[in-house]
């Protein structure tokens, strides 16, 4: 599958930093600060310098085998992989030789600055030097800001780079070179180079220096323009790059926690007004039935205020003889007499009495609780109270039902 980049890259030549419009082959300088924002979506590209590269050949061909050695390689430099939720560490196959693998790992341990206040601005993000097609089995030489790069190629491929620092001595850039080519020679990472590549104005004095430090041809030419297309498939994705991705998924998930918890809020209020409304319209159809019966419900009222107020008279029970009956027919044969009998409202009963003495008081107060033929009644009984040589009793009986 084809990668597809942006039209926009960050890049750094001996200038700078500036914006470079891919198809147009055009350049923008950054205004302000660095971390201002970019055109559009771009590629950030890598500085050499806040890279660690290096080279080996690994027993294996398995992709599981090679991890592991590149991240104890890696760990050699004082650098952990997995110190945040981001990719910094990649490697890529450059060769094969029978059971052995010749690998470049490069790693970004370094927080970017120019990511702080817009991370999310950059979609890709690749080494500078891998979106320049190297030239063939040699050294190249090119400035970042005032820094110094070394590349180094295997089969045009790049295989190796590392930042020389910002002296311009030519002898000491030459120097830096040959110490790189005798170690990678010595691992069989660089068989034979040709010559040595500046990407830069002509320079006499750095020519005769690096020619005589290192004895290989040396020629001067201009930087091509970057090729992202043809760039090895690198993946990285900076720490911060990746924090901001997640903090993003988090607030949109909360954002959504909040939309569907209003959105449910609604429809609960909604179905509450509507259960509401429609409670309020059965409301209104049966006030407007018991309105329509209303003249049915008092003829029945009328019917029964005049069943209640002869109920006493039809029914045995109730009836003012017959409880006065009931009553009498408990009082003892001496020491107690009615002095008054009145049933109100054919619900209760008033007795008043006189007995000899408080014994046959107490006793009559007795015998009207436990009377079954009375049960209908509640009796409540004022305490007997001493009227001359007699005792008064008073006493009313409440019908229950």
């Amino acid at each position: 599958m084809t990668r597809t980049f942006p039209e926009w890259a960050y890049l750094v030549d001996e200038s700078g930093r500036y914006w470079y419009n891919l198809p147009s082959r055009t350049r923008q300088p950054v205004a302000g600060e660095e971390a201002s924002r970019p055109p559009a979506r771009a590629i950030y590209a890598i500085p050499s310098r806040d890279l660690i590269s290096f080279a080996q050949w690994v027993s294996s061909k398995d992709d599981e085998i090679i991890d592991q050695v590149v991240a104890a390689e890696t760990e050699k430099f004082g650098f952990k992989t997995l110190e945040g939720p981001g990719k910094v560490t990649d490697w890529l196959p450059i060769e094969h030789n029978g059971t052995r693998t010749l690998v470049q790992s490069v790693s970004i341990p370094w927080p970017f600055e120019a990511l702080t206040g817009g991370p999310t601005e950059f979609s890709d993000f690749l080494p500078h030097y891998a979106l320049y097609p190297p030239p063939e089995n040699a050294v190249t030489l090119w400035k970042e800001g005032d820094t110094w790069v070394a590349g180094y190629s295997r089969a045009g491929r790049w295989i190796h780079v590392q930042s020389l620092g910002e002296s311009n001595s030519g002898p000491f850039l030459a120097g830096e070179v040959q110490l790189t080519l005798m170690e990678l020679s010595a691992k069989d990472i660089l068989p034979s180079i040709r010559e040595i590549v500046v990407w830069a104005p002509y320079d006499v004095a750095l020519h005769q220096d690096l020619e005589t430090g290192t004895g290989l041809q040396v020629r001067f030419e201009e930087k091509p323009p970057p090729q992202p297309s043809s760039s090895a498939a690198w993946e990285f994705e900076p720490h911060e790059i990746t924090r901001e991705k997640l903090a993003q998924k988090s607030r949109k998930r909360a954002m959504w926690g909040v939309f569907i918890g209003l959105l449910v809020l609604a429809l609960l209020v909604g179905a509450g007004v509507l259960h509401l409304w429609s409670m309020e319209k059965a409301n209104e159809r049966l006030r407007a039935k018991i309105d329509a019966n209303q003249p049915e419900a008092n003829v029945i009222e009328a019917a029964m205020t005049r069943w209640n107020s002869v109920s006493a008279a039809v029914d045995p029970s109730r009836s003012p003889i017959e409880l006065f009956y009931r009553v009498s027919s408990l009082l003892p044969e001496k020491g107690f007499r009615i002095t008054s009998f009145e049933v109100q409202e054919n619900r209760r009963i008033l007795l008043i009495g006189e007995a000899s003495n408080m014994q046959s008081a107490l006793a009559m107060k007795g015998k009207l609780e436990k009377a079954e033929n009375l049960s209908d009644f509640e009796w409540e009984v004022t305490p007997p109270r001493p009227k001359g040589d007699l005792v008064e009793f008073t006493c009313t009986g409440t019908y229950r039902y």
